[in-house]
C-alpha cells in the first residue's frame, strides 16, 4: 500500500470537533492497515495538538503525529461539510484537513520528505480549487502530483522574486517537535518572507529525516542575522555572538513578517541570553498546562458552587440564619451534592493538566494522585503534626505536572513492541499512580498541609477583622485581582486570579471570589455601556457589539471585550484594569462573598453572593454597587479617551489583511 492513495480521501465528513476528526482518523488508520490500536493513534495526534496548533490558513489544518500504533506512513485527505474552529493564524475555519501519521521507527527517508511537502501545498493557489472540485480522481491526481514530482512546491514562486544583486545573507534553523509539517512550513515561510524583504535566505531544516539545507561556518560568518525557530532545544552555541532571534515555527508560520523585523534588532547571543530564552519559553509550556487544567475544572466549580450557595441561601431563609436544612431534605442533597463536585473538581484539575503534559495515558494517575492530596486523612502525621487542610489545588497543580512528565518520559522510552501495550493500561496508571501518591502520603503532604493550615488561619484573620488592616488588606487584594480580572479577559493573568480565588472557595474562604466575581463583568459591561452614553463614536455595529458585550458579562463572561481590546489595545484595556480594580477593591471593602467559582450578576441572582459581615442581603447590594460602580468607571474612562473617528470593525479588518498578508 503507497503513502497516499484514492482510499485515503473522505469527502464531505460531519464532524463537529478536533476531537472527531481525530477519532474518525484513527478508525480509518486501523480500518486502512496503517496502524494497530485506535486509541493509541487518537491520543497521540491529541497530544501533538495540544503541543501547536496544527491550524493554518485558507481552511487547512494538517494534523500530524508519529505513533507506535501506526505501521505504514500514510497521508490521509478529509474534507469537512462545516468548518471548525482550528485555531487558523487567519481566523479561517478548517474545513479541508491533510493528516501526516507516521511510525516510529521503520520508514524510508523519501517517504518522509514527501509527506513533508504536504506542509507546503496550502501555498499553492491551484490546491484550494481543486479541493472545491468535489471530485475525487481530480483530487487524488493533483495531490500526488504535488508532493511525488520533485521540485514541484518547493519551486513555486521562487523563480518570481527578484533578488538585489548585493543582497545581504540570513541563515536560520526551523524543528518542530515531530518534524514534518510545522519544520518545512516555518522554512517556507521565512525564506518567502526573507526574499520579499531583499535577504538571500538559507534556513536549515531539522526535520524526521534529519538535517537538510545544512548551514556551513561559511553561512553564518555571513549571515546579517540568525533566525532560530523552534519547538525543541536547539544547540544554539555555534551562533555565538551573531545577532540572533529565538521564536517558535507558529509564530515563524503565523507572524513571518514580525518574526523578520523583531530579527533585524535582535541583541547579540551569549551563552546566558540563551538560557535566559529557554527557560521562558519552559514556564509559558507549562503555564499553559496549567490553564488547560483550569478550563476543564471551570464547570465543576460554577456547578458545585451554585448548588452550595442556593442549599445554604435558600436553607437560612427557611430554617434561620445559624441553621443549615436538616439531613433528608431536598436542600440538604444540593448541598452534598455541591460538595462532591467540590472534591472531584481537584481531581479533574490534576487529570487535565497532566492531560496537557502527556496525552490521555496520563489522566487517570494525575486524577488520582490530585485527589489523594486533597484528601488530608491519609496524610502520615510527620513529627505528630496535624493536618487540618488538604493540598487542594496546590497539590493539583504540582502533581498534575509531575504526572504529566512522569508519564511523557515513560512513553518516550525506546521498547519492544510487544511491552509497548502494556504501558497504557498496566504500568503508567498503577506504577505513576502509586508512586505518587505514596510520595504525598508518606512525605509532602503533611508539611504542605501545615503550612496551608497556618496560610488559610492567617486570611480568615484577615477578613474576620472589621478595622484596621483587615479592611486595608481586603481593599489591596481587592485592587489587585479586580485588575487582573480586567487585564486579558479570559487569558492567562486571569486565569491565575481565578485559581487563586476558587482555591480559597474550597477552605472557605469566601471574600476574594466575591472581589473577582465583581471585576469579572466590568470589561464587557463597561465597554457595552460605553457604545450606549457615547452612541456618536460608535457604528451600528459597534452599538450592536457593545449590547452583545452587556449580555455576556450579565453571565460571567468577560471575554465580551476582546474584540474592543484587539481592536484598541492602549485605551481598552487601561479603562478595563481601572474599572474591574475599583470594582474589585470596592467589594473587598464592603466584605462581598461569593461561594460559587464564577462571576458577574448571575451568581447573585442564583445565590451564591452574600457578605458574613453584613448578612446576605446588604452583600448583594454591595455586590450590585461594585460592579455598577467599576462598570461605569471603565465607560468614563474609555468613552472620554475614545477618538470619535476610530472604528473598531475598520481597525479590525486592517489588522486581519496585515496578518493575512504576512
Amino acid at each position: 500500500m503507497s503513502i497516499f492513495s484514492k482510499d485515503f480521501i473522505f469527502l464531505d465528513q460531519d464532524l463537529n470537533s478536533k476531537e472527531e476528526v481525530f477519532e474518525f482518523i484513527a478508525q480509518k488508520a486501523v480500518n486502512l492497515g496503517i496502524g494497530t490500536e485506535k486509541n493509541k493513534i487518537f491520543d497521540d495526534l491529541l497530544a501533538r495538538e495540544n503541543e501547536i496548533s496544527t491550524g493554518l490558513e485558507s481552511n487547512f489544518a494538517i494534523p500530524h503525529a508519529q505513533s507506535s500504533a501506526i505501521t505504514k506512513p500514510a497521508l490521509l485527505f478529509l474534507s469537512l461539510k462545516s468548518g471548525l474552529d482550528w485555531q487558523n493564524f487567519d481566523d479561517s475555519k478548517a474545513k479541508f484537513i491533510f493528516c501526516i501519521l507516521l511510525p516510529k521507527s521503520g520508514f524510508e527517508q523519501n517517504q518522509v520528505e514527501i509527506l513533508a511537502k504536504v506542509a507546503r501545498i496550502i501555498l499553492n493557489p491551484e490546491i484550494k480549487e481543486i479541493i472545491l472540485s468535489k471530485d475525487e480522481n481530480v483530487i487524488f491526481n493533483s495531490i500526488s502530483k504535488f508532493i511525488f514530482e520533485k521540485d514541484q512546491v518547493e519551486n513555486h514562486e521562487t523563480n518570481s522574486q527578484k533578488i538585489p544583486i548585493n543582497a545581504k545573507k540570513v541563515v536560520g534553523i526551523t524543528s518542530c517537535t515531530v518534524g514534518i509539517a510545522h519544520t518545512y512550513l516555518a522554512a517556507e515561510k521565512l525564506e518567502m518572507g526573507l526574499k520579499q524583504n531583499g535577504y538571500i535566505p538559507k534556513i536549515e531544516t531539522r526535520g524526521s529525516v534529519g538535517p537538510k539545507n545544512v548551514l556551513t561556518k561559511e553561512d553564518i560568518e555571513e549571515a546579517e542575522f540568525v533566525i532560530v525557530a523552534s519547538d525543541l532545544e536547539i544547540d544554539s552555541s555555534i551562533f555565538d555572538q551573531k545577532k540572533v532571534y529565538f521564536t517558535s515555527t507558529k509564530a515563524a508560520i503565523h507572524e513571518t513578517e514580525d518574526v523578520i523585523q523583531k530579527a533585524k534588532k535582535a541583541t547579540i547571543l551569549h551563552n546566558k541570553q540563551k538560557k535566559q530564552t529557554q527557560n521562558q519559553e519552559n514556564r509559558t509550556s507549562i503555564v499553559k498546562h496549567i490553564i488547560t487544567g483550569i478550563s476543564y475544572m471551570i464547570p465543576y466549580v460554577v456547578f458545585g458552587g451554585i448548588m452550595i450557595a442556593l442549599s445554604l441561601g435558600i436553607g437560612k431563609a427557611i430554617y434561620g440564619n445559624a441553621e443549615a436544612a436538616p439531613k433528608g431534605d431536598f436542600l440538604w442533597w444540593m448541598l452534598e451534592i455541591g460538595v462532591i463536585a467540590f472534591k472531584l473538581m481537584i481531581g479533574v484539575l490534576g487529570g487535565y493538566i497532566a492531560y496537557s503534559i502527556a496525552g490521555r495515558a496520563a489522566l487517570a494517575p494525575g486524577f488520582i494522585v490530585a485527589t489523594v492530596g486533597n484528601t488530608n486523612d491519609l496524610f502520615y502525621g510527620i513529627g505528630g503534626i496535624s493536618v487540618q487542610t488538604p493540598m487542594g489545588f496546590i497539590g493539583a497543580v504540582i502533581f498534575g505536572i509531575l504526572v504529566g512528565y512522569s508519564v511523557k518520559y515513560i512513553n518516550s522510552l525506546k521498547i519492544q513492541k510487544s511491552l509497548s501495550a502494556i504501558l497504557p493500561i498496566f504500568v503508567i496508571p498503577i506504577g505513576v499512580s502509586l508512586f505518587w501518591s505514596l510520595i504525598v502520603i508518606f512525605l509532602i503532604g503533611a508539611p504542605i498541609g501545615w503550612v496551608l493550615d497556618k496560610l488559610i488561619a492567617g486570611l480568615k484573620h484577615v477578613f474576620e477583622n472589621k478595622d484596621g488592616i483587615g479592611i486595608g488588606v481586603a481593599f489591596l487584594l481587592g485592587l489587585l485581582l479586580g485588575g487582573m480580572a480586567g487585564f486579558d479577559m479570559g487569558g492567562p493573568v486571569n486565569k491565575v486570579a481565578f485559581l487563586t480565588s476558587t482555591a480559597l472557595v474550597s477552605t472557605q474562604v469566601y471574600e476574594p471570589m466575591g472581589m473577582m466575581a465583581a471585576a469579572i463583568p466590568v470589561a464587557p459591561i463597561g465597554m457595552g455601556i460605553t457604545t450606549l452614553i457615547w452612541r456618536r463614536k460608535f457604528t451600528k455595529e459597534e452599538k450592536s457589539l457593545g449590547l452583545s458585550a452587556i449580555i455576556m458579562g450579565f453571565i460571567g463572561i468577560s471575554e465580551g471585550a476582546i474584540p474592543f481590546a484587539i481592536a484598541d489595545p492602549k485605551r481598552v484595556i487601561s479603562a478595563n484594569v481601572i474599572g474591574s480594580a475599583v470594582a474589585g477593591g470596592l467589594a473587598g471593602l464592603l466584605a462581598v462573598t461569593n461561594q460559587a467559582g464564577h462571576g458577574g450578576p448571575i451568581v447573585a441572582i442564583l445565590g451564591a453572593v452574600g457578605s458574613i459581615k453584613h448578612g446576605i442581603g446588604l452583600g448583594i447590594a454591595f455586590f450590585f454597587l461594585s460592579v455598577i460602580v467599576g462598570s461605569f468607571t471603565t465607560a468614563l474612562i474609555y468613552g472620554l479617551w475614545k477618538d470619535r473617528n476610530f472604528n473598531i470593525f475598520s481597525n479590525l479588518t486592517r489588522k486581519n489583511h496585515k496578518k493575512g498578508a504576512k
